[in-house]
């Protein structure tokens, strides 16, 4: 997840609102679900003031005016000065969002604009508040707004003690300073508690959804870590099954070699049965390289099942699984099926944003496909087919190519005389099908097996 997922999206190419805010939630879908948060975080910091504003500032204002009769000549700069400051906000915290999640550098420029603003906003409405009539209730909701975007910026560059140590500090000074000058006790004696409040309340709205975002790329970063650890460990492991099968066999060819060629010299006939023996030796371990090298190549029908399973609900994914049968299925072929469940899995974490999956293999002598979701015709005779359906498809699915994957499944399913079926269904639906047709001999081993939730088969198993 990098930098740009907190960038802003540019606006649509035909101009008027309609459009524009069509294309935004059609990218929106297209998303991921982290990306998705990303989105909905930054637009919930970014309107926040705009709607606090219109509800601090503009509304108690208007009753001011109504019992004063006119327009305060203070009321139309501080409304401005409101506008300003939202204006000024909005760049300045997604800049603070990337401070705080990827450690770019902070906006102090626009944080000392803002606290500018602050300072000469809070000013005029204590000018205003002292000049009218203006109710002690009033004067603090019109008086909080000032300091809300540049606390909200502060929380984002600085800890959650400094931020306490200088609210207090500035609710302070501004008491003395209007003290000093002699406004009234009524109004500046207020100030700390508004202070407070402006900083807690930014704290729990910028603050929190910058604490998610960074916990989020975090674990986004923990997962990658956990991939390439798990991809270090199988090379270990290969090669410590090489040194174990190719490392035997070398000391003892040298041995043997060195030996026949001892009494080669010599002229000894045992010479060739040394060189004899060091052939037998050598295909034997071209043997049992090729058959390590195949155990790690043939995929495992009933552990790509539990893997995918367990993909994707750490994905947030809901899998649902329905499997029976598969013991009578021969062993090459639950090899290409799980290659199928590999690379649908892949297919459903990259291509879709889908909130449930199901995986349903099947099993018949009679070569039905299955019943209810994943019913569909088949070919005549018996057969094991799998179908892996999601609820994520995106809107440029049915225009999107196969891939190579998909290509190099049909290739290997066409083998064994098999078919993929690949393709959006009605209602948000993607669907990846895999028929695979059984000779009956085949089959005297069918019937129903444990399924890789524990329970018997047929019966799904819920993740």
């Amino acid at each position: 997840m990098g930098a740009t997922a907190l960038t802003m999206y540019g606006d649509g190419d035909d101009g008027g609102a309609g459009p524009v805010i069509h294309g935004q939630l059609r990218k929106l879908r297209g998303r991921g679900r982290v990306a998705q948060v990303y989105l909905w975080a930054r637009w919930t910091l970014y309107v926040s003031p705009w709607l606090l504003f219109l509800a601090w500032v503009p509304a108690p204002l208007s009753g001011v005016v109504a019992q004063a009769h006119q327009v305060p000549a203070l009321s139309l700069p501080i409304v401005v000065l409101g506008l300003v400051q939202c204006g000024v906000y909005v760049p300045g915290v997604r800049r603070g969002l990337s401070h705080y999640v990827y450690g770019t550098p902070a906006p102090w420029r626009l944080i000392a604009v803002s606290g500018a603003l602050t300072a000469v906003s809070m000013t005029l409405v204590v000018v205003l508040a002292v000049s009218l009539p203006m109710e002690l209730n009033t004067y603090y909701t019109v008086m909080m707004f000032p300091g809300l975007p540049t606390a909200s910026l502060l929380c984002l560059v600085i800890s959650k003690r400094r931020q306490a140590l200088l609210s207090v500090v500035v609710s302070a000074v501004a008491v003395g300073v209007l003290a000093l000058v002699g406004v009234p006790l009524d109004f500046a004696g207020g100030l700390p508690p508004v202070f407070l409040f402006t900083a807690a309340f930014a704290a729990l709205i910028c603050r929190s959804w910058a604490w998610i975002l960074a916990a989020m790329r975090e674990l986004d970063e923990a997962k990658g870590d956990q991939a390439r650890l798990a991809v270090a460990e199988e090379r270990l492991r290969f090669a410590r099954d090489m040194h174990d099968v190719v490392g035997r066999n070398l000391s003892v060819i040298a041995l043997k070699s060195e030996l026949g060629v001892r009494l080669a010299r010599k002229g000894r006939p045992e010479a060739a049965d040394q060189m004899a023996e060091v052939q037998q030796l050598a295909q034997d371990s071209q043997r049992e390289v090729r058959d390590v090298v195949r155990a790690y190549r043939e995929a495992d029908l009933q552990v790509e099942l539990a893997g995918a399973r367990a993909v994707l609900q750490a994905a947030g994914v809901e899998c649902l699984m329905d499997q029976e049968g598969s013991a009578g299925v021969p062993q090459q072929v639950q090899s290409v099926l799980a290659w199928v469940v590999r690379e649908g899995t892949t297919n459903v974490l990259r291509h879709a944003n889908a909130a449930s999956c199901w995986l349903t293999l099947r099993v018949t002598p009679d070569g039905a496909a299955g019943s209810g979701r994943t019913a569909t015709a088949a070919r005549s005779g018996p057969a094991v087919v799998f179908t892996m359906e999601n609820d994520g498809v995106l809107e440029d699915a049915a225009q999107r190519g196969d891939g190579s994957g998909i290509a190099g499944l049909r290739e290997r399913l066409a083998a064994f005389g098999g078919a993929l079926t690949v393709g959006p269904r009605p209602g948000g639906r993607f669907w990846l099908r895999a028929h695979v047709p059984l000779e009956k001999d085949e089959l005297l081993g069918y019937g129903p097996t444990a399924s890789v939730d524990g329970q018997p088969g047929g019966m799904p198993g819920i993740g």
